[in-house]
C-alpha cells in the first residue's frame, strides 16, 4: 500500500482577501507607550508569492487624538495543520512605512515619524505575533477508520484505524489562486474497541 499522497487545495484570492479582513481590526500595544492599530487588509498576488498590506494607525496613548498611518507589508507564510484539524496560516512582516495622516500635516513633524517608524520597526516581532492566523476553511482529519463487522455471521472483522499526518508541503500563487500541496502520509492500521468507532 502507498502511504504517501499528496493533495491539492486551491483557494481563491477573494477568499483569503475575505478571510484576512475577518480578523481585523487589531489593536497591540508597543514599547514607549505606544498602540498600533491595524483596521484594513490587501492582498495581492506577486512572483509565486501572497503579498499582503495591512493599514491603520499608530499612537501615544497618553496623546490618543495625535495619530500617524502605519503602513505594514508582508507575506504569507507558515502554512500549518493545527491540533484543531484546521489549516492556517500566518504572515510575516517585512516592511514598515509611516506617515502623517491626511489633513493634519502640521500634526506630527518628519522627525516625530522617523523616530516612531524606528520603534515600530524594533517592535515587528510583536506586531508579527498578534496578527491572528488566517483559517483556511478545509477540514483534515487526522486517522482513517475502517468500521469492522460481526460479530454475527461467518466472518467478523474488528474496527482499525491509522493516523494521518498532514504537512504543507509547497504552497503556489498563480492565476489569483493560492494552491497548497499537502503531503499525506498513513500510518499502522491497528484495532480499536468497537465501543469507541462512531
Amino acid at each position: 500500500m502507498d502511504r504517501e499522497h499528496e493533495v491539492l487545495v486551491s483557494v481563491r484570492d477573494t477568499l483569503m482577501q475575505s478571510l484576512l479582513s475577518a480578523t481585523l481590526p487589531v489593536s497591540v500595544d508597543i514599547r514607549n507607550n505606544l498602540t498600533v492599530t491595524l483596521t484594513a487588509a490587501t492582498i495581492t498576488f506577486r512572483s509565486n508569492v501572497v503579498r499582503v498590506a495591512l493599514t491603520g494607525s499608530v499612537r501615544r496613548r497618553s496623546y490618543p487624538r495625535v495619530t500617524a498611518v502605519v503602513k505594514l507589508r508582508g507575506a504569507f507564510d507558515a502554512f500549518r495543520v493545527d491540533s484543531t484539524h484546521g489549516l492556517r496560516a500566518r504572515i510575516a512582516i517585512d516592511d514598515v512605512e509611516l506617515d502623517t495622516p491626511g489633513g493634519t500635516l502640521s500634526a506630527l513633524d518628519p522627525v516625530v515619524i522617523e523616530v516612531l517608524q524606528r520603534v515600530v520597526e524594533g517592535s515587528l516581532p510583536e506586531l508579527a505575533a498578534a496578527i491572528p492566523a488566517v483559517t483556511i476553511p478545509v477540514r483534515l482529519d487526522q486517522r482513517m477508520s475502517l468500521p469492522g463487522f460481526g460479530p454475527e455471521g461467518a466472518l467478523s472483522i474488528e474496527p482499525s484505524a491509522a493516523p494521518l499526518s498532514v504537512q504543507a508541503a509547497r504552497v503556489i500563487a498563480f492565476q489569483n489562486r493560492l494552491w497548497i500541496v499537502l503531503r499525506v502520509e498513513l500510518g499502522q492500521f491497528a484495532t480499536v474497541p468497537r465501543s469507541a468507532t462512531p
